[in-house]
């Protein structure tokens, strides 16, 4: 499983800083986040939750999930076949059934989008999609060296104007890739016979 170290590394040879010279792990850490936050966006985690509900009540607090985007479907009670998938409403961190049975303190499930992560122990995202990760990371890391603003990096005018256009070449793939990656989501939420 890819670590964050692993990501590191792949982005430090992009940048032909493979001694980490020039990027404290700080500012590679921040720029992987910022391309997983958009790359989940176009190309989520997918998970199947299990939450017990209240007795006596719809609300259902979505605040211990961590990285939720979206809640996709709601089942209640969980478990039946075929399941039982509820009308719900999201605000901020609550979840509202809006029909079916009161809930009496049984097991929910919910069908998430979540955003990627990684850390040390390895990463969520799958190896299919690491690459788009470390293009948009890469992309990121170059235009904050383009922009004079990383720290202990003295720059001259033909450095600088590398990395801007490092930044701009890789920024532009990165978008393009996660639109591809957005089209490919829509298209698998279709139901058969809808076009």
């Amino acid at each position: 499983m890819t670590t964050l170290a692993d990501f590191r590394e792949r982005m430090r040879i992009d940048l032909q800083d493979p001694a980490g010279e020039r990027w404290a792990d700080e500012a590679l850490d921040r720029h992987l986040g910022r391309a997983l936050a958009e790359l989940s966006r176009a190309a989520p985690r997918e998970a199947r939750l299990t939450m017990a509900t209240a007795p006596g009540s719809r609300e259902l607090s979505l605040a211990g999930i961590p990285g939720l985007l979206e809640v996709a479907r709601a089942e209640y009670p969980a478990g039946l076949e075929p399941p039982a998938f509820r009308s719900f409403a999201v605000f901020g961190s609550l979840l509202r059934f809006e029909d079916g049975p009161l809930p009496d303190g049984s097991d929910c499930r919910l069908w998430c989008r979540l955003l990627h992560a990684a850390d040390e122990s390895g990463s969520t995202l799958p190896a299919a999609l690491e690459d788009i990760a470390v293009l948009g990371a890469t992309a990121f890391a170059a235009a904050e060296a383009a922009s004079g603003t990383l720290e202990r990096l003295t720059l001259n005018a033909g450095t600088a104007a590398a990395y801007a256009a490092m930044a701009r070449e890789r920024e532009t793939a990165f978008r393009q890739l996660l639109r591809e990656l957005g089209g490919r989501g829509r298209l698998r939420a279709r139901r058969a016979g809808t076009g």
